[in-house]
């Protein structure tokens, strides 16, 4: 236990991976080191990060008289006499130099965020927590220093092993963020050491042990993974591209299943990769590599991801690589088909323009039969309509001719009986007088002469001419 290491890594265990240049990747492995520096690199060209250390509070040089030494305020001294006693003395002072050494002490201090770690001589070590100082007493202290806090966001976890009872028995919990975690003297955190990325020759190659870290990321991950050298049925050899999304769920399985989950996804993919691809010969696998997208493609993969506690999202696939004769072939293929379709194309967009001519010139056509019908109708019920006006004219002309005509008949036969009720008054009248009536109306020439002969007897029936 005297060896644990309390220098906590601020890496996150998260693959994160983008497609980038290497330098751009590195770089942004600096940023989230959260200032570690680098120290070295690693054969799996994962850098090796070491944390520059904490400031300290050194003490000022004493101020030496020829008699005495000074001791200013804030200062704290370990004055050893001839005998071996030391006592500390407390600035301001002023203690006579004869026959004493003199050892300045050191202030350590931690501020928020940090903690220190005080060993003592006699092995017991006590962490405390900032805001705290110590002065290093070398009568009692073998060390203090001074570490950082870690910082565990939402979705992060640690985990933690310690020193079990009395026995050598360890016991492992796990710490939750969002927290600041301070260890307890004794207790270490699991280092993981997993597959990571490394950007060569336009592909990612998986590295065992390139990705170094204390943290767990809880949160959904993804990583991009290249099968390389999968043969088809038929002899092809191709490099299939996929990515890979997932999500750690429970902690306590990966521990006891695994000590490099990425690892084991990255065989469970190949595996399932090189099971489909060889089902297929190369045209196959063009025609279907839809279900490369597919996680029920992937079973091995799902089986495996559960196993260690972890949740298989979606897998995708993000194309593949030949060899260089088979890229070329394919390559010459593709444009030989491209030619051909665009040509088709044009073929279809030409006689797609002559259907489009004559459909357009028949629906003129139709469309000026329509309005010539349209226009012949429209005459045709224009002189109907003209027809009825002028039959309608005639017999109300007609209608108010007889009307006329009746108004004036009766106008005339009211007028001549008038004149008749006139003149039988006046005859009336002159009867009355004693005028002798038929002498006074025929005194006259005669209306009308009869001549009637015959040698027979006449019969003559004469109308009363009223």
């Amino acid at each position: 236990m005297a060896n644990v290491n309390y220098r906590m890594s601020k890496v996150r265990g998260a693959l994160n991976e983008v497609e980038q240049a290497p330098a751009a990747a590195h770089q942004l492995q600096q940023q989230a080191s959260f200032g570690y520096a680098e120290e070295h690199a690693t054969d799996a060209g994962a850098p090796m990060r070491t944390r520059a250390p904490m400031a300290v509070d050194r003490p000022a040089p004493l101020r030496r008289g020829f008699l005495w030494m000074t001791i200013d305020e804030g200062q704290r001294v370990l004055v050893t006499r001839r005998d071996g006693r030391g006592q500390i003395v407390v600035g301001p002072n002023r203690v006579l130099r004869f026959g004493k050494r003199f050892r300045p002490l050191v202030r350590h201090v931690a501020h928020p965020g940090e903690f220190l770690i005080v060993r003592s001589k006699d092995g017991t070590q006590e962490h405390l927590r900032g805001p705290v100082d110590r002065w290093l007493d070398p009568r009692e202290h073998k060390s203090v220093e001074t570490e950082e806090v870690l910082r565990l966001d939402a979705k992060e976890a640690v985990v933690v092993y310690a020193k079990d009872g009395a026995d050598d028995g360890v016991a492992r919990r796990i710490v939750y963020g969002p927290a600041s975690f301070v260890p307890e003297p004794g207790e270490w955190l699991h280092s993981f050491s997993w597959h990571g990325s490394r950007f060569s020759e336009g592909r990612y190659v998986k590295i065992p042990g390139a990705l170094a870290f204390q943290k767990l990321w809880l949160m959904p991950d993804q990583m991009y993974h290249d099968v390389l050298d999968v043969r088809t049925s038929d002899d092809a050899l191709l490099t299939i591209r996929l990515m890979v999304f997932f999500e750690l769920r429970d902690i306590e399985r990966m521990l006891e299943s695994t000590h490099d989950p990425i690892g084991d996804f990255v065989n469970a993919a190949t595996s399932d990769v090189i099971d489909w691809v060889g089902r297929h010969d190369f045209d196959g696998f063009k025609r279907n590599t839809e279900q490369l997208n597919e996680i029920a493609t992937y079973k091995q993969l799902s089986a495996r991801a559960a196993q260690c506690g972890y949740v298989l999202h979606k897998v995708v696939y993000r194309g593949y690589g030949a060899t260089e004769a088979l890229q070329r072939m394919h390559d010459e293929a593709i444009e030989s088909r491209t030619r051909l379709m665009l040509e088709r194309s044009t073929e279809v967009q030409s006689q797609e323009l002559e259907d489009l001519k004559l459909e357009r010139d028949q629906g003129r056509a139709a469309r000026r039969r329509e309005e010539e019908v349209s226009r012949v109708a429209h005459q045709i019920e224009i002189a109907r309509r003209q027809q009825e006006a002028e039959l309608q004219a005639d017999t109300a002309r007609r209608e108010h001719q007889r009307a006329q005509a009746a108004l004036e008949g009766a106008a005339a036969r009211e007028a001549q009986a008038a004149r008749q009720a006139l003149e039988e008054a006046h005859l009336e009248k002159l009867a009355g007088l004693g005028v002798e009536l038929t002498r006074l109306l025929t005194k006259g020439a005669p209306d009308q002469i009869l001549e009637v002969r015959g040698n027979g007897v006449p019969h003559v029936h004469l109308a009363d001419p009223s």
